[in-house]
């Protein structure tokens, strides 16, 4: 009785985690647009956690706060992603914050990846190659003759 109450126990517990960048306040409240570099910036607040994917002149700082309460999924309770725009000479030109009201929510497609092409059968999938490919001698293709490079 006892080990059962004490598995249910630790079953119930709750964990949070800080995932990310660790906001510090008047780290970023230091970062004064016009003033401070690419340099500065990168002494006051690090590396950032990844910079723009189509425009690197952005660095973002992003750090997640998360809750999980035993077998249950986790939840993020505090979302926080500091974005510094750089202008074309590395000066900073916008310091922008997102929270977690910035956040959306997005809903899979049926966990697959949408394809082009035929679908295969578990058959065809491992017998399809079969007869397929002649062994020619080392260097060459299928057909024997050398691959074109």
């Amino acid at each position: 009785m006892a080990l059962a109450v004490g598995l249910l126990a630790v079953g119930c517990t709750t964990s949070e985690q800080i995932r990310g960048f660790f906001v510090d306040e008047e780290l970023f409240s230091a970062v004064i647009p016009g003033i401070d570099n690419v340099n500065s910036v990168r002494r006051m607040l690090g590396n950032p956690s990844s910079a723009g994917t189509f425009d690197a002149s952005i660095w973002y700082y992003v750090s997640t706060y998360t809750k999980k309460r035993s077998f249950l999924h986790e939840k993020a309770t505090k979302h926080g992603v500091f974005a510094v725009h750089f202008d074309e000479r590395g000066v900073v030109d916008e310091v922008t914050r997102y929270s977690l009201a910035d956040t959306r929510e997005i809903n899979p497609r049926n966990d697959k990846t949408p394809t082009r092409g035929r679908k295969l059968g578990f058959f065809e999938q491992i017998f399809g190659n079969i007869g397929r490919f002649a062994a020619g001698p080392p260097g060459t293709g299928s057909t024997g003759a050398p691959r074109p490079y």
